[in-house]
């Protein structure tokens, strides 16, 4: 595994994080706050922290690509070893589809935008929803069901050509949707080396018609990533700068732990909005000055936040373990609060 991660983002500024591109010529993505999807009934509170993304199915009779594009460090060259992703999706109840539509949600690609590999949510009258993998521009028989109205964990793992020219015809792609395994595309599967990926909704059927589709907790790894057990886990290992929590709660512990250089930082900040220009904002910092080093708090701590705690970690890949007392850590709760929380001076 790489240490701690090739690329991780969970949208936790309301921007698209590392994602190098966005595409969305109808206007239908976005990144909101956890109080702007508590407007939505029958939308939840992020997966995590305080913003994730969304797509919005609505569109104006020709529906149009609505994605983030990551150009680095997804790539794949032939005779590379397999490459691991892992994502949070929720589809809304109101989800409308016409019969035999379908439209990817993840893709890879070769040259400027061939698809090579997909991930593909489909609807018949016959099956209802599911999810499937295509190793071109559409699934092929290979399909889990896919439930609305809830959080979903998708791994997907890709291996490239074993030849150098790209004729080995022995590319495969593989994956599990909440711990259940498709069954792999391989054997004759010919692909070109991957130069970017995609996220979101891509080839949008006409009927397509209603409903948002929400993304969060994006990982990529070179080595299987494993299914999220716990939603709101306390400790909270973070090995990227976001939300450990939102609204009112307290830290009673912060932990700097081991990483690869003598650099890392970690700071928190009172705000559920990621914001971190006013230095009056920083309730806590720790540093790092060896890469074996954990740093802790002194002394035990009862440390309230008022807004919500905004981790920032800088440095070569840091990691902070978080321990904290919140009254916001279901789905409920938090949409509740989202629906009453008034915002501060500046959004902050």
């Amino acid at each position: 595994m790489t240490f701690p991660f090739v690329a991780e983002t969970g949208f936790e500024l309301g921007t698209r994080g590392h994602f190098d591109a966005e595409t969305d010529t109808e206007t239908r993505l976005d990144f909101p706050h956890y109080s702007e999807l508590a407007r939505f009934p029958g939308l939840p509170a992020p997966y995590r922290g305080a913003y994730c993304m969304r797509a919005n199915l609505a569109n104006d009779g020709t529906p149009a690509d609505a994605y983030v594009q990551e150009t680095g460090s997804w790539d794949i060259a032939l005779q590379a070893a397999a490459m691991y992703w892992r994502f949070m999706i929720y589809v809304s109840d109101s989800i409308t589809m016409a019969d035999a539509d379908e439209f990817a949600v993840w893709q890879l690609w070769s040259a400027t935008n061939t698809v090579e590999a997909g991930c593909y949510i489909n609807y018949t009258t016959a099956n209802g929803l599911r999810l499937g993998l295509g190793k071109d521009t559409a699934a092929a028989s290979v399909f889990l069901t896919l439930s609305t109205g809830k959080w979903h964990c998708v791994e997907l793992y890709f291996t490239a050509e074993t030849a150098a020219d790209g004729t080995g015809n022995d590319a495969l792609l593989d994956g599990y949707l909440d711990n259940a395994a498709f069954t792999q595309i391989a054997g004759t599967y010919d692909a070109a080396a991957i130069t970017s990926g995609v996220l979101g909704v891509i080839a949008q059927d006409a009927g397509t018609t209603a409903g948002y589709v929400l993304f969060d907790d994006v990982l990529t790894d070179d080595t299987r990533l494993g299914v999220q057990v716990e939603r709101f886990p306390n400790p909270l290992l973070m090995t990227v700068s976001g939300h450990a929590l939102v609204g009112p709660g307290e830290i009673t512990g912060v932990q700097l732990m081991s990483g690869a250089g003598t650099d890392n930082v970690v700071a928190l900040y009172d705000t559920d909005t990621g914001y971190t220009t006013d230095p009056s904002h920083i309730l806590l910092e720790l540093k790092n000055t060896a890469n074996s080093q954990v740093v802790e708090n002194a002394t035990p701590m009862c440390l309230p936040f008022k807004r919500g705690c905004y981790v920032s970690l800088s440095g070569t890949n840091p990691r902070a373990l978080i321990h904290f007392k919140s009254k916001y850590q279901c789905d409920a709760l938090i949409r509740n609060h989202g629906a009453r929380r008034t915002p501060n001076l500046y959004g902050a």
